[in-house]
């Protein structure tokens, strides 16, 4: 499993181009801000939500990262 911390620009191509390249990984990204390419249009948002989640990425808003809390993990589904 692989956790990508921040759903912006870096992140979100990430996210897509490990998927891309290793199709087998199970991909989760994830952001404090509750959607994807916080400074963009809502319906970029969407588009790349949509574009993400049809791919198999899972996305998890709302979640600021620390490493040592084990709702952080609940959150994110990731043990």
């Amino acid at each position: 499993a692989v956790l990508v911390v921040g759903a912006g620009y870096t992140g979100v191509e990430w996210a897509c181009e490990l998927r891309h390249f290793f199709p087998y990984l199970q991909i989760t990204i994830s952001d404090f801000l509750p959607r994807c390419l916080g400074p963009l249009p809502e319906e970029a948002a969407q588009y790349c939500e949509e574009y993400m989640t049809s791919h198999g990425i899972r996305t998890r808003y709302g979640a600021k990262f620390d490493r040592g809390n084990p709702q952080f993990w609940d959150k994110v589904g990731i043990p």
